[in-house]
């Protein structure tokens, strides 16, 4: 009788084993699945086509008022004044000119990024400006030419890599027995991210998730140049042989910890901005609908839907 049970208790524990082993089997699989839909859709997603007359016009209007023009040279004016601001070091409290060092440095990287893209604005507005005088110009015959692509890469890494440095500086580098708060910090570090923000409130061009990458192309190419320059025995402005303190190449551990750090926020960043960008479409959306305007219905025609996506 003992013996009969002791089987039956045995027959019960393997049934239980296959039915733990195949549920979790199961489960395992539903979470591959899962995963795999989800990564299908947010970054395999078909988003509507991009159309060049987004990175020319305001969220506002389907077209170019002379108010927008001025807006993106101004914009550039900005960028250019701190460009120039920073290599001769107007603004701070105690400059070092120290000129052959002012391209070792990520926020100047970010300054030759934001100048750029500002600059290509400006210029794309002004073409778009010019054509709509045109008699019987239509926007929707915009072509996607190699400038829109490279305006379009740098304002998303720009706007991304100016809000990481600004972060990360205040957070982890800015010392102020050492920094000092000045105007050239200032404009440095934070007005930078300012113009960006600014910048991403008025224009209509959008953010994707998929083009997380470009920002660590960037990451990559200042790690890869931050191993070389300490390889070589680069030192910073002051002497010391690092670039950043927390980028200090002799401890090799938190320095790697620092640069994938910076990879993870930079990422983060990309994610909350196209999440920033639906909300921003969301609200012009209930203002054109509050004021009576058909603006983003109107904004894709037929014939944009068939023009190449980047």
């Amino acid at each position: 009788m003992v013996s009969i049970l002791y089987r039956n208790l045995l027959i019960l524990k393997r049934f239980l084993l296959l039915f733990i082993q195949f549920s979790s089997c199961r489960r395992t699989m539903v979470n591959k699945i899962w995963c795999q839909e989800g990564a299908k859709k947010w970054f395999f997603k078909k988003n509507p086509p991009l159309h060049p007359r987004v990175l020319s016009e305001p969220k506002c209007q389907k077209y170019v008022a002379t108010w927008y023009l001025l807006y993106r040279w101004l914009i550039f004016m900005a960028w250019a004044c701190i460009v120039i601001c920073s290599i001769f070091e107007f603004g701070s409290y105690k400059p070092m000119l120290a000129y052959d060092k002012w391209p070792i440095y990520m926020t100047n990287w970010d300054l030759v990024l934001g100048f750029t893209q500002a600059l290509l604005g400006g210029f794309l507005v002004l073409r778009r400006w010019n054509l709509q005088k045109v008699s019987g110009f239509d926007p929707s015959t915009l072509m996607l030419g190699s400038m829109d692509k490279v305006y379009l890469f740098l304002y998303v890494l720009t706007t991304n890599t100016a809000i990481v440095i600004t972060i990360t500086y205040w957070s982890s580098i800015y010392d102020p027995t050492i920094h000092y708060l000045d105007p050239l910090n200032i404009m440095l570090h934070i007005c930078n991210s300012i113009l960006m923000i600014i910048d991403f409130c008025i224009t209509s061009i959008p953010f994707r998730l998929r083009n997380f990458w470009w920002c660590l192309i960037l990451v990559i190419l200042y790690t890869i140049f931050s191993v070389i320059y300490y390889l070589v025995g680069g030192v910073d402005k002051n002497g010391y042989h690092y670039i950043y303190k927390i980028l200090d190449w002799k401890k090799p551990i938190q320095a790697s910890l620092v640069c994938i750090g910076e990879a993870v926020l930079i990422t983060i960043l990309h994610s909350l901005m196209c999440f920033l960008d639906i909300i921003k479409n969301r609200l012009y959306l209930k203002i054109d609908k509050k004021l009576g305007r058909s603006y983003l219905e109107t904004q894709m025609s037929r014939r944009e839907k068939n023009i190449d996506i980047v």
